[in-house]
Formats: C-alpha cells, sequence, structure tokens
C-alpha cells in the first residue's frame, strides 16, 4: 500500500524535551504502564501516526478515553518528539493501559515500565519515595553511568586544577532539568565538590561559584509543532496540555 493510499494524520511533536519528559511521566502516572517505542523519518511519521490511529484510537478525547477505559477497555497514546540533533527522524513512544486490547496488540513487543525504565538521553524515569509521603511517585533522574561519569569529570576537574572545566560542569549540571530524581543527584554533587575541594585544594583557592539553588520543573505546556511545520521555520507553538 502506498503512503498515499493510508490515513495521514498532522501529528503534535514535542520540540521541547523537559515538556516531553513531564507528559511521558504524566501519562505513566495515569496507568499507560506498558510501552513500545522507535524512530520513524519525518516523511512517514503522519502516516504511522494515522495507521496507529485506526487501530488504538490514539488520537481520542480524554472523555473518549474516560469512557473506554470505563468499559474495561485498554486506552492508548501516541507521543513524538523531534529534535535538532535528528533532523529527519522523530522519536515516539506508543502508551497503553490495563485492560482489553485490540488482536492487534498482541503483535507489538510491550515493555512494562516497571521492569525496564524507561530511558532517554541519558535519563530513566523511576519511581521514588516522596519524603514525608507513605507512598512514593514517578521522576525523571540520571542514569547511573551518566551521573557517574559527571561525578568522574568533576573529581578530575578539581584534582587537575582545570578550575574552567569545573565551572562548565558546574554550569551544565545546574541546567539539568528540575525532577526531584535529578534535583537529588545534583545536591549530592555539590556535597562532592566541596568535600572534594577542601580535601585537595588549598585554603587559599577560590572555589568556582555553585549556584545556591537548584531549580524545579514547574507545570509546563505541550511545546512544539505539527509534523507538517517541522520542516517549515516556523515558531514552536503552545498548547495547553490535556492530562
Amino acid at each position: 500500500m502506498n503512503n498515499e493510499d493510508r490515513p495521514y494524520i498532522d501529528w503534535f511533536v514535542f520540540t521541547k524535551k523537559t515538556a516531553l519528559m513531564q507528559r511521558l511521566s504524566d501519562y505513566i502516572r495515569f496507568g499507560h504502564s506498558w510501552y513500545v517505542t522507535g524512530q520513524i523519518s519525518i516523511e512517514k511519521a503522519g502516516y504511522f501516526a494515522g495507521k496507529l490511529d485506526s487501530i488504538y484510537r490514539v488520537g481520542q478525547t480524554r472523555l473518549d478515553a474516560f469512557r473506554q477505559r470505563k468499559e474495561g477497555k485498554a486506552c492508548f497514546k501516541l507521543i513524538m518528539f523531534y529534535s535538532n540533533n535528528d533532523q529527519e527522524n522523530v522519536r515516539w513512544w506508543l502508551l497503553r493501559s490495563p485492560g482489553e486490547a485490540p488482536t492487534d496488540a498482541t503483535k507489538e513487543k510491550w515493555t512494562s515500565v516497571l521492569e525496564h525504565r524507561l530511558q532517554l538521553d541519558g535519563y530513566e524515569l523511576v519511581r521514588l519515595p516522596r519524603q514525608g509521603k507513605s507512598s512514593s511517585s514517578w521522576t525523571w533522574r540520571y542514569q547511573a553511568m551518566r551521573i557517574q561519569a559527571i561525578r568522574d569529570s568533576v573529581l578530575m576537574a578539581i584534582r587537575s586544577k582545570d578550575d574552567l572545566a569545573l565551572q562548565q560542569l558546574i554550569y551544565s549540571s545546574w541546567r539539568t532539568p528540575g525532577f526531584s530524581g535529578a534535583r537529588e543527584q545534583v545536591k549530592k554533587l555539590k556535597a562532592l565538590i566541596i568535600s572534594e575541594w577542601k580535601r585537595t585544594r588549598h585554603s587559599r583557592e577560590g572555589m568556582p561559584h555553585i549556584p545556591s539553588r537548584i531549580g524545579y520543573v514547574q507545570r509546563l505546556p505541550d511545546i512544539g509543532l505539527k509534523l507538517s511545520k517541522i520542516r517549515t521555520g516556523e515558531r514552536v507553538s503552545r498548547r495547553v496540555s490535556k492530562t
């Protein structure tokens, strides 16, 4: 079947990673606990969205989804992401909630977020205890290898007296998306910098400035473009999240 013979949807594509991460955690928190992920060319993405909508109704409204869950049926969400690092493709996630699913769903290689953490560019989505709360919550943090690489770079910069490199590491680390899991890792990074500086550097050497505040992620709207606009250079649009 040619693309021209298949349904096409001018799908909304996220272009801001932090908003994408927030929306993925939203859907998983609301019960979409299985996922399939991949990437597809921009030219084929609209037809891909059309195909998934015809099978899984990924474009349905919140009200329709609510009714479907009440009937004991699974609901599906399709999320796409475009990055300037790859201008030919978009990344996609198909999320699924519990319930009765179409026959075609058995053909997908579903992954449980509880058995295999959802990962994105060095971050992972995890469920962690909340301070002062009896329940845990979903949050993003650096993957173990990524945070260890940052820690190793910090130690090397301090010990080799490469203060410029240390300043750059501090700057980039404090710009980490302020999800609670990542914020705790940056707090520990701050403690490491202070303790290692005191241990290996002279007291008369001035330590690079460390910001006192680690930002929080505020509630973000969906930020991105329709597929048809990605290559036109138009301004990124914002839409209010419906989750």
